[in-house]
C-alpha cells in the first residue's frame, strides 16, 4: 500500500494541530510555527470555499474513501504543488489529511474501500453523497454510471434461488465498488445501481470483470443481461434542488419508468428535458387541457363497482399522459400541486352532477405525495368541497410511494389530517400491518394495496403465501379493504384470489382500447 507523502492534522475540524517533517520540509514551512492556524491558508482561493465547506461538516466518514485528485498546496516560497488527498477522521473534532503523489493514493483507497465494503446504500443516501462530492474540493471528470443485471430481479428468467441472488448481489455490489469514487454504490431498484466513476474508468474492463463475476455464478451472460449508461457531471455549479431533480429523472429513465425524449448523457441535458416536459405540462394546465381518467374498483365477488379510481392526465403535443411519464412528479411540487388541484376542480363538479345513487360511491383521486404535504392544498381542497357542496367521505386519495409508517414525518402528518376529515385513504404500504398498526388506524374504512413487486417476491418464499394470506385477514380485520392492481398477467390474477383478495382495479379505458 502506498505511503503519503506526508500529513497534517487537525483539531477544531479546520485548523493545524501539527504537522510533520516531510511536509516542512517538501513545502519549504520548517521555520514558520503552523500550530493553530487555519488550513485554509494552505490553498489558492479558488479552492477556499470547497476546502472549507468540506472540513466545516460535523460529519466526514463519507468521504473516508475518496481520494481528491490534484488538490493544489501552497509552497512558502511561493507557487503551488498538486498532490492528492485523503481525508481521515481521528476523533470528534479530529481530522488528518494525508497527502500523496498524484496517482499513488489509488492502492491505498482500493485496498481501504475493498476491505470495508459495505451494501450498497439507498438510492436517497447515495445522492446525497453525489452532492456533498460536488461542493468538495473533488475537481476530476465524473459521470454517473447506472448499471442493470436483470438475473437479480424477481421472476426473470435466470431462475436464481433467493439464495443465489443474495451471493450474486454481494459479489456484484463489491466488483462495483471497486470502481465507484469513494467505494460509494446506491441501489436504483431491486437489479439497478448508481455510481460516481472519475477519469481513468475502464468500461471495457468493467463489463468484462461484471460478466467474470456471472460467469462464476454460474450465470449466462445473456442471462445476466447486463445494461449500464452513463451520464456525465458536465455542471459542478448546479444548485443541489436541481442536481437532485437531474438525478431522479435520470434513474427514472434509467429504470423504466420515465419516458425518454432527450437523453441522460449529460447532466445539463437532463436539466434541459426537464425544463421541456416541465413547461409541457404547465401549458396544459393553463390552456385546460386535461381530464381525469377514471378506472373502476371492483369487489369480484359481488361482481359490482365499489368505487373509481381518477388518474389525472394532461394533453402533452397530442397524446393524453399522466405528468408522471416524463417527469419524476414528487421532485416538483409547484407543478405537482398545480395540476392535482386543476384535476380535482373538475372531478368534485362533475362528481356532483351525478344522481345521488351514483354519488354514494367514492372517487379516489390519484394524489402526488408533494401535493399532499402542502397547506395550500388542504386549504383549497376544504373550499372546493364548500363550493360543490361534496362530502368528503366520497372523495378519497390514492398515495403512491409512503414512508415507511415507522419513520413518520410529514407525509404521515398530511395522510392523517385528510384521514381526520373524512377522507377515505389508499396506500400501497402492505407490508406495515404487522409494524405499527396502531399508525395506521387513518386506513379505516379505505383500501391497501398490494404492489405486484412484492407479491411476486412472497409468491417465491415457500411459506410466502400463507404470510400473505394471514397480512390480508390481519388488513382486513381492521376495516381495511385490501386491492390488486396492474397485475401483469393471469396467474397472478388467481393468485389474488387465492389469497382473499377479491377487489380489483380494472384496465383502465385507453389500455383495453388499445
Amino acid at each position: 500500500m502506498s505511503e503519503p507523502e506526508f500529513s497534517l492534522f487537525l483539531v477544531k475540524k479546520s485548523f493545524i494541530d501539527k504537522a510533520d517533517d516531510r511536509f516542512k520540509t517538501i513545502m519549504r514551512w520548517k521555520d514558520v510555527d503552523l500550530f493553530r492556524q487555519p488550513l485554509s491558508f494552505l490553498f489558492p482561493a479558488d479552492a477556499h470555499d470547497r476546502v472549507e465547506r468540506l472540513l466545516d461538516r460535523d460529519d466526514v466518514s463519507i468521504f473516508q474513501n475518496v481520494v481528491f485528485p490534484r488538490v493544489p498546496l501552497r509552497l512558502k516560497t511561493g507557487g503551488y504543488i498538486n498532490f492528492d488527498m485523503k481525508l481521515v477522521t481521528k476523533g470528534p473534532d479530529e481530522r488528518q489529511l494525508d497527502f500523496y503523489k498524484p496517482g499513488r493514493a489509488d492502492e491505498a483507497n482500493t485496498a481501504q474501500s475493498t476491505e470495508a465494503a459495505a451494501p450498497a446504500a439507498d438510492m436517497y443516501s447515495f445522492f446525497n453523497f453525489v452532492e456533498d462530492l460536488l461542493a468538495s474540493p473533488f475537481e476530476d471528470d465524473l459521470d454517473l454510471t447506472m448499471v442493470s443485471m436483470d438475473a437479480l430481479r424477481d421472476g426473470s428468467d435466470a431462475g436464481l434461488t433467493d439464495e443465489e441472488k443474495d451471493s450474486a448481489r454481494t459479489e456484484f455490489e463489491a466488483n462495483l465498488q471497486k470502481h465507484a469514487v469513494g467505494g460509494k454504490v446506491g441501489k436504483l431498484d431491486e437489479a439497478s445501481y448508481g455510481l460516481l466513476t472519475g477519469t481513468g474508468f475502464d468500461e471495457e474492463a468493467f463489463d468484462l470483470e461484471m460478466q467474470n463475476v456471472a460467469a462464476r455464478l454460474n450465470i449466462a451472460p445473456e442471462k445476466l443481461a447486463l445494461k449500464k449508461a452513463n451520464m456525465a457531471i458536465d455542471d459542478r455549479d448546479v444548485a443541489p434542488e436541481k442536481l437532485h431533480q437531474a438525478l431522479h429523472q435520470a434513474r427514472g429513465v434509467f429504470v423504466g419508468e420515465i419516458e425518454d425524449e432527450h437523453g441522460i448523457e449529460k447532466l445539463t441535458g437532463v436539466l434541459d428535458g426537464i425544463e421541456h416536459n416541465r413547461k409541457l405540462i404547465q401549458d396544459a394546465i393553463k390552456k385546460y387541457k386535461y381530464r381525469t381518467s377514471p378506472r373502476s374498483v371492483s369487489d369480484n365477488v359481488a361482481s359490482v363497482s365499489i368505487a373509481l379510481l381518477q388518474q389525472g392526465k394532461v394533453n402533452l403535443e397530442g397524446q393524453i399522459r399522466r405528468p408522471d411519464e416524463i417527469i419524476v412528479l414528487a421532485d416538483h411540487p409547484d407543478i405537482s400541486i398545480e395540476h392535482d388541484l386543476a384535476q380535482l376542480e373538475d372531478l368534485i363538479r362533475m362528481r356532483v352532477r351525478k344522481p345521488a345513487d351514483e354519488r354514494e360511491k367514492p372517487d379516489y383521486y390519484e394524489l402526488c405525495r408533494s401535493t399532499m404535504i402542502q397547506e395550500r392544498f388542504i386549504e383549497e381542497l376544504e373550499a372546493m368541497l364548500t363550493r360543490h357542496g361534496e362530502e368528503a367521505s366520497r372523495v378519497g386519495f390514492r398515495i403512491k410511494g409512503m414512508p415507511p409508517v415507522r419513520r413518520g414525518g410529514l407525509h404521515w402528518d398530511a395522510l392523517n389530517r385528510l384521514a381526520a376529515k373524512g377522507h377515505p385513504i389508499w396506500i400501497d404500504r402492505f407490508g406495515d400491518a404487522v409494524v405499527a398498526p396502531e399508525a395506521l388506524k387513518c386506513l379505516m374504512g379505505g383500501m391497501i394495496e398490494m404492489p405486484p413487486p412484492l407479491m411476486k417476491k412472497l409468491a417465491g418464499h415457500f411459506d410466502g403465501k400463507e404470510m400473505m394470506s394471514q397480512l390480508v385477514a390481519t388488513w382486513q380485520a381492521m376495516n381495511v379493504r385490501v386491492v390488486s392492481a396492474d397485475l401483469p398477467d393471469y396467474d397472478m390474477k388467481t393468485l389474488a384470489q387465492e389469497l382473499g383478495i377479491t377487489i380489483a382495479v380494472e384496465d383502465a379505458p385507453e389500455a383495453l382500447a388499445s
